[in-house]
């Protein structure tokens, strides 16, 4: 985790900003620890009882992290008006400093290790927000396998040419793979908007029961069933849950093939083995993930010899 800035060390003309938009000064600031990003991640109160959620991001501080803010901001106005997602009330982008000021929303994320009843209520979410958002709203959306260019890649550069100190049962399902001539670009093709960040700092379970879904800076078009799978590695990663069973019993994965499941399984191990190739670079979050990816593999290659 990184420490994030706080509402004060905002510069004073952004700050004006945004309480320009919410009609009043800003009395009280609670900033939120967690997440990933290096941007104030601030719960705002007005001196006249107004609330929002306020992220705030320099590119002389996180260039790649403002890219994302923008992308947010162009694609939350085309998600239904009934989605389980803050409302974007407002952006202010001066080339320098971007904000988004969202609805402020009353939850907190899943406890980590993951308990089962909420684990089965973001997964029943999950298949609600695949159905609501098939196909995408969003025409500028880019495709699945063009915004996760670098694991399409790990794919293809491992069934080409398997590593020699690869394990044996997954050297076999790579085999297999190829023999069936599975293609993971096909196998992730779709028409679906996804959010394919689905994670638990990236999720609010309100009091009403609901699951919402924050941090819109990564969507793109694919499979429907792909921000299942994107999740389903984070209950192994966090602990607490058996990925492999939650996909296997989701409505979203039935009907679609074995082989399409296992080509992401192990696209996701490519990706994660070339983390593992530099631990001293990774943060522990992608080290964990990294584990993980290959626990699940070597799992699927397990089960299918």
């Amino acid at each position: 985790m990184v420490q994030p800035l706080s509402w004060w060390q905002v510069p004073a003309h952004v700050r004006r900003a945004v309480e320009s938009s919410l009609g009043s000064e800003v009395v009280e600031a609670t900033g939120l620890a967690g997440g990933y990003s290096t941007g104030a991640k601030t719960r705002v109160v007005t001196r006249k009882g107004g609330r929002a959620f306020v992220k705030a991001l320099s590119v002389d501080r996180d260039a790649p992290s403002v890219d994302l803010y923008r992308t947010e901001a162009r694609v939350m106005p085309h998600l239904p008006a009934d989605l389980p997602v803050p409302r974007l009330l407002d952006v202010y982008d001066d080339g320098t400093w971007v904000v988004l000021v969202v609805q402020d929303i009353d939850g907190r994320p899943p406890e980590i290790p993951w308990r089962q009843p909420e684990l089965d209520r973001v997964a029943g979410a999950i298949a609600d927000l695949g159905a609501a958002l098939s196909p995408s709203p969003w025409s500028e959306a880019p495709t699945f396998a063009d915004a996760n260019r670098g694991v399409v890649n790990a794919w293809r550069d491992l069934v080409a040419s398997p590593p020699p100190d690869l394990d044996t049962s997954i050297r076999r399902m790579a085999d297999r793979l190829t023999a069936e001539q599975v293609d993971l670009e096909e196998a992730v093709r779709g028409e679906a908007l996804l959010h394919n960040d689905i994670r638990s700092d990236n999720l609010l379970l309100t009091p009403d029961g609901r699951v919402v879904f924050v941090d819109w800076g990564m969507p793109c078009k694919g499979a429907v069933w792909q921000d299942l799978m994107m999740f389903a590695l984070t209950p192994d990663l966090y602990q607490g849950a058996d990925s492999d069973l939650l996909v296997r019993n989701h409505p979203l994965t039935r009907g679609i093939p074995e082989s399409s499941i296992d080509a992401v399984v192990l696209a996701g191990y490519a990706a994660g083995r070339s983390w593992l190739n530099r631990r001293d670079a990774l943060s522990a979050y992608h080290l964990a993930g990294a584990e993980a990816s290959l626990r699940w593999v070597r799992h699927r290659a397990a089960r299918s010899g």
